[in-house]
């Protein structure tokens, strides 16, 4: 290179300019440098072996999880500054990343960085494995330093440093530089306070290498995206979100790169489509152990259903396509991989066409459901499971970890005339539906009136609105005229079915709801609403006077809140769903407005607000409540009728004993 070739502030014979030319040098000479002989997915297939207690122990096979080389492949490209890794579980992340790092440590050995979410995994999980990985291969295990001077968090290797660090330990990720930091599981990680997000912390230790490189892989977390088609290729991808929509870091650091998403080809029309979880299919009504055996995959191209025997095949021909990317010419006689002609290697079947914008961040997502150790069915019935037990940190772990998707608890409230369509279904406003089980009320208290809510639940968690309305009296609500009309409402039945219970919020006219619900002991749930308590529901006595104690329950009502607008994008046909009757009622734009009147806002901090408060939404804090009720009365052990009951399925969550006297409603 000569000093024609660089920009005029390199140019002269200062020292500075010498040190800066030097430095362009080396990076020119980075980029240029051919692809290694190697490469982590060839050198794992030589020399990896699994050993026993693995899902297949034995010699290591890059083709049974084909996604991974094109991304080990990115990994020793020297254009790339990161690779970023979005992914499902049973996808062989973890293993991709020990990949890199023993063809690093073999072949070209620089001190290097692995950073887990906590100690307690990288102590108890990422180390014994890698560990385990190190003697499985004759040529690392040769080069490992054993004996007294082996430390486990800090080997080695091949005369350089393999360091283990954990999310919170400013000390282990700021002590040494490294060339490459890989980072397994960022969304698991916080924040180290007074020094910033564990990835910008990490690529400051890689920065006295001039082709210094993070890995960052994870399975994702919260966020609200899009799928948006090609109006070309008619491949769907994931649209690109905006900032504030998005709380997962790993979806962040993807979205800044190539946005390559895993394409299989469909064994009936031979066109690529990316799988997804909304294009996997179950019965309608189906049971977990019945989704597990007839769960099928739809192709996003001609609708035809792909059953798991199909996998293999279809992930042998499978290949990254970026926005605007179609494979054209593919024969499914043929074995070839099309990535290869995107990364320059080895010949491909069929061609990738269009172009992918020039970035330094090459990013990946797969699917889980491309997991060739878990089939369609278990993917399908643990999440039907999940929804079944209406615990929403166990819904969202099995679309994050178990389809490699983001979780909108969030609420992040759609437009009322979205609600409206895609919740209403068939059935008469104030009527039961036949699969409906038990029956609530609740109640919000307002200055001069009482804004009520029945809905009824049956098995999943699954709900239909009766009625909603308001109860007027003469005077305002600390009058006892508008607390009689209640008494008559509550002592009704619908289709001839009681109110299993009534929960009326106790914030606002605190004595004559204490006072009410005392009369309706067997029945009547006093609330208290509260932003971030220690659970999301909790139950305490109180002393209402002298003689009469009573139950007051603190929820959670932000919480049940998101539960019930996480329930507005839930197909009709899915267990659980929230539905809403067709046809005219009484007011029902006031009502679905109040619904999405408010809605969360995550900071870019991290830290989640409501926002929209000053509408009123009392019915969305009834219908609150009635999530409140379905979880405290064990909706999610409901079976449909005519299921065999036992005791785990008869069980309903009872509430504390003590009662006190009254109307006894049932």
């Amino acid at each position: 290179m000569t000093s024609a070739t660089l920009s005029p502030e390199f140019s002269g014979s200062s020292p500075r300019s010498s040190m800066a030319l030097a430095i362009e040098y080396r990076a020119a000479q980075a980029i240029a440098k051919a692809p290694p002989k190697t490469t982590p997915d060839t050198w794992a297939d030589a020399n990896r072996r699994l050993p026993k207690g693995s899902a297949e122990p034995g010699k290591w096979k890059s083709s049974k999880t084909p996604w991974t080389i094109a991304i080990c492949r990115a990994a020793v490209n020297p254009r790339a500054r990161r690779v970023v890794f979005c992914e499902g579980s049973q996808v062989a992340k973890t293993e991709t990343m020990f990949n890199i790092a023993g063809h690093k440590l073999d072949t070209d050995p620089a001190p290097m960085l692995f950073v887990g979410p906590t100690k307690s995994n990288v102590s108890t999980v990422i180390e014994p494995r890698f560990s385990e990985m190190l003697r499985q291969s004759a040529s690392l295990d040769a080069k490992t330093l054993k004996g007294r001077k082996a430390k486990t968090l800090a080997k080695q290797i091949a005369g350089v440093l393999f360091r283990f660090a954990w999310a919170g330990s400013p000390t282990e990720l700021a002590s040494q530089p490294a060339h490459t930091v890989l980072l397994d599981e960022i969304d698991r990680m916080k924040a180290i306070p007074g020094e910033g997000d564990v990835v910008s912390i990490s690529e400051a230790r890689t920065a006295t290498f001039i082709d210094g490189r993070l890995v960052i892989g994870s399975s994702p977390t919260e966020g609200t995206v899009d799928i948006e088609r090609h109006p070309v290729t008619g491949i769907d991808h994931w649209k690109v979100a905006p900032g504030d929509a998005i709380a997962s870091a790993i979806w962040s650091l993807w979205q800044e790169g190539t946005r390559f998403e895993w394409a299989i080809p469909c064994p009936h029309c031979h066109r690529f489509f990316v799988p997804r979880f909304q294009l996997l299919r179950w019965p309608e009504g189906s049971t977990p152990r019945r989704a597990l055996l007839e769960a099928r995959l739809t192709c996003q191209r001609c609708g035809a259903e792909i059953e798991d025997a199909d996998k293999f095949a279809m992930n042998a021909g499978g290949t990254f396509l970026a926005w605007g990317q179609d494979v054209v010419g593919y024969d499914p006689a043929q074995a070839g991989r099309p990535w290869h002609r995107q990364l320059g290697f080895g010949d491909e079947n069929g061609e990738v066409t269009g172009e992918v914008e020039e970035s330094d961040i090459q990013s990946f997502w797969v699917s889980g459901l491309c997991s060739p150790w878990v089939s369609f069915g278990q993917r399908a019935a643990a999440w039907l499971r999940a929804v079944r037990s209406g615990d929403q940190d166990r819904v969202r772990a099995v679309l994050n970890t178990g389809f490699g998707e983001l979780y909108a608890l969030r609420g992040d409230a759609p437009a009322w005339e979205d609600v409206r369509l895609g919740c209403s279904i068939e059935y008469a406003y104030g009527r039961v539906p036949q699969d409906a089980q038990l029956l609530f009320c609740t109640i919000d208290v307002q200055k001069n009136r009482l804004v009520y809510v029945v809905r009824a639940w049956g098995p999943s968690f699954e709900s239909w609105l009766v009625e909603k309305g308001e109860i007027y009296g003469e005077g305002d609500t600390d009058k006892p005229d508008v607390w009689e009309k209640l008494d008559q409402f509550v002592l009704r039945t619908w289709d001839g079915m009681p109110l299993r219970a009534c929960a009326v919020d106790s914030g606002f006219r605190t004595d004559q709801v204490y006072s009410w619900c005392l009369k309706y002991g067997a029945i009547a749930y006093a609330t208290k609403g509260r932003d971030k308590p220690s659970k999301i529901f909790n139950s305490n006595e109180i002393s209402v006077n002298d003689r009469h104690k009573l139950q007051l329950w603190t929820i959670d009502d932000k919480h049940f809140k998101g539960w019930v607008q996480a329930r507005f994008s839930w197909r009709p046909d899915q267990p659980g769903a929230w539905h809403t009757p067709q046809g005219e009622w009484p007011d029902q734009e006031d009502y679905y407005r109040q619904l999405v009147a408010e809605q969360q806002l995550r900071l870019p901090s991290g830290r989640v607000m409501w926002i929209g408060g000053h509408k009123a939404h009392d019915y969305l804090d009834c219908e609150a409540m009635q999530a409140f009720l379905a979880h405290v009365h064990g909706v999610a052990n409901l079976r449909p009728a005519g299921s065999p009951v036992t005791t785990q399925t008869a069980r309903i969550v009872s509430r504390p004993t003590v009662r006190s006297t009254g109307v006894q409603v049932f």
